[in-house]
């Protein structure tokens, strides 16, 4: 780049000092003008005889003038009367003729001519007008459907006005010429001194012209240079690159200077520069190059292909320029990927919509039978139930078809909200502490029970935790996903087949770990078409599956969408027949357990004892019972574990509780129970650990005096609970074994419920009531908070509260019930019973006061669960 500079600032130089040396002899040869033209005067008046002779030669070419334009206006007379094509063709031939013919006595005319050189000009111009005119005249004449009265108006408007002015102009120059020439020996000595006067003020008037227009051409010199650098530098800044070649000879006589950056190629090495394109293009390009007879821009959308194999696309324009001397072609090249790769952005993004319409087509098609299939179930059962109402067996199972009905028809419109709610990007997520084995714990239990029905076995490993096992996320929407996953698994594996999960710590950072969910079946498998398909909201791996397994084909990619949203990623490997594997990474912020609501344990100095014939279950199981502040020792068989119970009952100090496995060699989880029984009586609380399922001995173990069941693995929140469960019901074992309060939780309980729906308010009142509780109702949020000012403190142990209501809504109840003088103002347990059910529901209600949040249609053992905890909670 600083060469060339170098080089443009010496051609400067060197054309400055042409413009100098030019100016010096253009000075010299005006010089010899003005000598020259002395000399030529003063033999002017030698040649006055032969110059006198001009006036004649003006009005032989003025006469002939007169004579052409008379023939052209009888050529284009004639074509009113004969205007077919032929005709015009040939009055346009004779036209033309005549018009060169004109050239001659014109040229004589001007150079003879003494008068006023204005007057021949005007000719000129009048001819050159009438030549124009005359050619829209032929152009008019071939208009099909014209009338002689039509071309008549039209040349009595365009032409005949000229014809008559170029006569009338010829005859004006005709009597000039006349009258020079009688006055022209008087002028002629008039001339010589006027010629040498001329001369001189000619020669100053030139010589002064010669120094502006050098001053002019020095400055315009250097304005062109400045334009050439911005020119220069704006080449290099565009994306449109240029080449101006010889139209014959293919010379390229200048080349844009961001040609290398455009097109990948060297200044140097402009001979392929079709080399980049496809063999065909390259071919039309060159063949157009070489025949360069185009009136129009040749272009052409290319594929281009630079030297570094990097692929482009490029709008190359040739144009040709004609009006230089030499006719010469501009090959303009535009990078165009961007807005190619735009465009092919768009044509996607087009047909991905189709696809999705006509797959949300099909969703609500397959919607509609999905929905009605539920409701057909609903209402028939319904009707048989009615119908049946003396057959209490047959009322039974009505009612357990319709409420597995109904809750299918749940998750159906489940998926279909939490998919609106996606779209809209609505969708917020948590981010609290939880305890990953207690979500993996809760998770397998539902899943468990799902594959035993089903006949499927399931397995599940964690690894690589340790003790850190607490992390902070949205749990809720974990176990959705996982639920989501696991149901797939359920619903397309067969009876007989394996359902595998394994977590573990994927990666280990500094403040987040990747945990990775592994999920194996041995199901039906898909295609990898289908794995493509089965995340496109509305769409099923395959048509045929909503009708062989129902499914809204929203699963899945509600699945993706949580995953997306929590940062993580998912994979799916599968085979058709040979089963499906679903790996979802997720990542989550390292947690403390002091994030973790603290065990009430710590203060009642609580000593346990482990029974297990597994040394590693016993000391894993003793590290829980110390994270709730238990402190635990450990046996590994049944008969030691009678004779530890023995041994600190002689001593005074009876152990607080056992936790005994089911299965030992020596002696089972019952016997030991039961000696333990024999020897201390009920009041050491005893809870027996099992990995199989426990509904078999249930009923034995209990009369044998087990409070609790804990299933294998171990968790800190399964055991706490458990534990918490059995220390409540110490000493006091029902008759056949269970609580006293299990078939009637709420017993002794009295709640006020806001409900303004008069079917839902009796549905849950008989609910309520079922389980133990009395209800008084009201129907909105103001006669909820007038009810309770008015009540004495423990009239109600619990409020259940409706959101949308009229008068006064749950939200707003709920804040006046806190913000009031009542005793029970503050501890009150409120509870949110509403269809609004997602999680920024859960925050309003939380916000306003309200303790709890359960959506319609309510799970009444939730509901139960959830009351009978708050109010515990209250009530310490």
């Amino acid at each position: 780049m600083r060469k060339l500079v170098k080089n443009k600032a010496g051609s400067i130089e060197l054309s400055q000092q042409i413009s100098v040396i030019s100016t010096a002899i253009l000075i010299l040869l005006m010089f010899c003008f003005l000598v020259l033209t002395i000399s030529i005067s003063t033999k002017l008046a030698a040649q006055a005889e032969i110059i006198s002779n001009h006036p004649f030669e003006v009005v032989i070419s003025a006469g002939d003038v007169k004579l052409y334009v008379s023939e052209m206006s009888l050529r284009t007379e004639r074509l009113k009367r004969h205007h077919s094509r032929d005709d015009v063709e040939i009055a346009g031939g004779k036209l033309e003729e005549l018009i060169l013919s004109l050239e001659k006595p014109v040229t004589q005319m001007e150079d003879l001519y003494l008068g006023d050189a204005k007057d021949v000009q005007a000719l000129k111009s009048t001819l050159e007008l009438l030549k124009a005119e005359q050619d829209d005249y032929l152009v008019f004449c071939e208009q099909p459907d014209l009338t002689e009265t039509d071309i008549e108006a039209y040349a009595q408007k365009h032409l005949q006005p000229l014809y008559d002015l170029a006569l009338q102009q010829t005859e004006g120059i005709i009597g000039i010429a006349q009258a020079k020439k009688v006055g022209y020996g008087v002028t002629a000595e008039m001339l010589r001194t006027t010629n040498l006067i001329g001369s001189v003020v000619l020669m100053v008037l030139m010589l002064a012209v010669l120094l502006i227009s050098q001053y002019v051409l020095h400055r315009q010199r250097k304005e062109l240079i400045y334009r050439s650098k911005l020119f220069d530098n704006l080449s290099l800044s565009i994306d449109d690159a240029f080449i101006i070649q010889n139209a014959d000879t293919g010379v390229i006589g200048y080349r844009g200077l961001n040609l290398e950056r455009i097109l990948g190629v060297p200044m140097t090495d402009m001979e392929n520069l079709y080399d980049g394109m496809k063999e065909e293009d390259a071919r039309a390009f060159r063949k157009a190059a070489r025949d360069h007879k185009f009136t129009s821009p040749f272009e052409k959308l290319v594929e281009y292909t630079k030297p570094n194999r990097e692929k482009c696309w490029m709008l190359i324009r040739v144009y040709q320029a004609d009006e230089l001397k030499t006719s010469q072609l501009i090959t303009v090249f535009s990078d165009r990927t961007e807005e190619v790769r735009s465009r092919q952005a768009l044509q996607d993004a087009m047909m991905t919509a189709e696809r999705a319409n006509q797959a949300k087509s099909e969703f609500l098609s397959r919607m509609s039978h999905e929905i009605r299939t539920p409701l057909n179930a609903i209402i028939g059962m319904t009707t048989i139930a009615a119908a049946s109402v003396k057959e209490p067996s047959r009322v039974e199972d009505c009612l357990s078809k319709i409420n597995f009905s109904s809750k299918h028809l749940l998750m159906l419109i489940n998926d279909v909200l939490d998919m609106s709610k996606i779209e809209s990007s609505k969708m917020a997520l948590l981010n609290e502490p939880f305890d990953m084995f207690e979500l993996v714990n809760g998770f397998v239990s539902t899943v468990y029970a799902q594959t035993k029905e089903k006949g499927i076995e399931f397995t599940e490993t964690m690894e690589g935790f340790g003790d850190a096992d607490v992390f902070i996320g949205d749990s809720l929407r974990l176990n959705q996903i996982l639920l989501n996953l696991s149901s797939n698994a359920v619903k397309f594996t067969a009876p007989g087949g394996s359902i595998h999960l394994s977590v573990s710590r994927h990666r280990n950072g500094n403040t987040a770990d990747v945990i990775r969910f592994i999920l194996s079946d041995t199901g039906i498998g898909m295609t990898k078409e289908a794995v493509e398909k089965i995340f496109q909201p509305f769409e099923q791996a395959d048509a045929s599956i909503a009708k062989r397994y129902g499914g809204t084909g929203l699963g899945m990619s509600i699945t993706r969408n949580l995953i997306t949203l929590m940062g993580g990623q998912i994979q799916i490997e599968s085979e058709p027949g040979a089963g499906t594997t679903c790996i979802v990474d997720l990542p989550f912020k390292k947690g403390e357990e002091s994030c973790l609501p603290e065990p009430d344990f710590a203060q009642q100095g609580l000593q346990a004892l482990i029974v297990d014939d597994e040394q590693q279950v016993c000391e894993q199981t003793a590290v829980l019972l110390e994270k709730i502040k238990i402190r635990a020792e450990w046996r590994m068989s049944g008969a030691e574990a009678v004779e530890q119970v023995k041994e600190t009952h002689r001593e005074g100090r009876d152990i607080d509780l056992c936790l005994i496995d089911w299965k030992m060699p020596d002696m089972d989880g019952i016997e030991v129970t039961r000696r333990i029984r024999r020897e201390v009586g009920n009041e050491v609380p005893i809870v027996m650990i099992s990995a199989y399922d426990i509904s078999e001995v249930e009923e034995e173990a209990r009369a044998a005096g087990v409070n609790g069941f804990l299933p294998k693995p171990l968790y800190r929140s399964s055991v706490y609970s458990a534990i918490k469960a059995a220390l409540e019901y110490k000493g006091q074992p029902s008759a056949d074994g269970k609580g006293k309060t299990a078939g009637r939780p709420l017993e002794g309980f009295t709640l006020l419920m806001a409900e303004d729906n008069a079917l839902n308010r009796e549905i849950a009142a008989t609910l309520l009531r079922m389980n133990g509780a009395a209800v008084d109702c009201v129907e909105d949020g103001k006669q909820a908070l007038d009810t309770f000012l008015a009540s004495s403190p423990g009239d109600y142990n619990a409020i259940l509260m409706d959101i949308q209501m009229p008068v006064m809504d749950g939200h707003e109840a709920a804040r006046h019930i806190r913000a009031s003088g009542h005793p029970q103002a503050v501890t009150i347990p409120i509870i949110a019973t509403t269809a609004n059910a997602f999680n920024d529901d859960i925050s309003a209600a939380l916000a306003a006061g309200m303790n709890a949040h359960v959506s319609k249609p309510l799970d009444v053992a939730q509901l139960c669960r959830i009351l009978t905890d708050c109010i515990r909670r209250a009530e310490r």
